[in-house]
């Protein structure tokens, strides 16, 4: 059995959500002072809606009125601005209470940790903000940052701790303290054999399930296009692969193995736990 890295989903959750490493990465990237970190939840489940789409984010964290959702982006996402875009929609939905006016929304921030260049721009960081297209140095004051990193690209980074920290992601060699305290809590993970067998399961029934998934909407979209109806396919597929990876995150905190083993499986499964599930 193979080793996770920082890039395998379950390590980067086990490890980020420790409060200090939270706050060293989270000050690495932004480039500011986090402070103390008040809350972390891995693996952080949201639905806006009784019938809205559901969100799985990797790290969810929130320090003095602010709130940071930090996932690791290892494949390609064809639609990355929307999204960010639907994740800051979730976001917001859940932090503002009912009756509570706008100004009580907290400063929030969503960071993709890229291991490609999601902009194809060839730069380190792409950092994201509302503005005005007229006037350009009109920025919104909104609250919200995005921001995209590109990790192949960490020679270019403009200062060395978050070079060596897209270095670490990129190539697996740790430099620096971020990158060390990362890699020393990596390994001794990898040293506990019954949960890197049960994280590598995740791993696996999560692939096989969203191959599956992908095979079959293949054969629909052929039938589309036969018939003329292929519109929305890249939409859809981005779709449902979402909508799984919110059912494998809620079947995983709730404990379920078995349903995580059925919806592998078990096509006629997986859309029933959709449908029961809300999904």
């Amino acid at each position: 059995m193979r080793d996770l890295t920082i890039r395998d989903w379950p390590m980067f959750d086990r490890v980020v959500r420790d409060p200090h490493v939270c706050a060293m990465m989270l000050e690495t990237i932004l480039g500011i002072e986090v402070g103390h970190i008040e809350y972390i939840d891995d693996e952080h489940s949201e639905k806006p809606s009784l019938h809205g789409h559901g969100v799985r984010m990797d790290v969810f964290a929130k320090s003095d009125n602010k709130v940071y959702d930090i996932e690791m982006q290892t494949v390609r996402e064809p639609h990355i601005a929307r999204r960010m875009r639907y994740y800051q929609a979730v976001m917001d939905t859940a932090a503002l209470p009912e009756g509570a006016s706008y100004g009580k929304l907290p400063t929030s921030y969503i960071i993709y940790l890229c291991d490609h260049d999601p902009f194809n721009r060839g730069i380190p960081r792409y950092t994201l903000r509302h503005a005005c297209k007229e006037v350009p140095d009109l920025e919104l004051q909104d609250g919200i940052c995005w921001i995209a990193l590109n990790a192949p690209a960490w020679d270019k980074a403009p200062d060395e701790s978050l070079s060596l920290l897209l270095q670490y992601v990129h190539t697996g060699r740790a430099e620096g303290d971020l990158a060390t305290t990362l890699d020393e809590q990596v390994k001794l993970a990898n040293t506990e054999e019954a949960w890197k067998e049960q994280a590598m399961g995740f791993m696996t029934l999560e692939m096989n399930a969203l191959a599956r998934m992908d095979a079959a909407r293949e054969e629909g979209y052929a039938a589309g296009e036969e018939a003329g109806e292929a519109r929305g396919k890249a939409e859809g597929k981005t779709e449902e692969r979402c909508r799984f990876q919110a059912l494998i995150t809620k079947l995983t905190l709730e404990g379920r193995l078995s349903d995580l083993e059925a919806v592998a499986n078990d096509p006629d499964a997986l859309n029933t736990l959709m449908v029961e599930n809300g999904l």
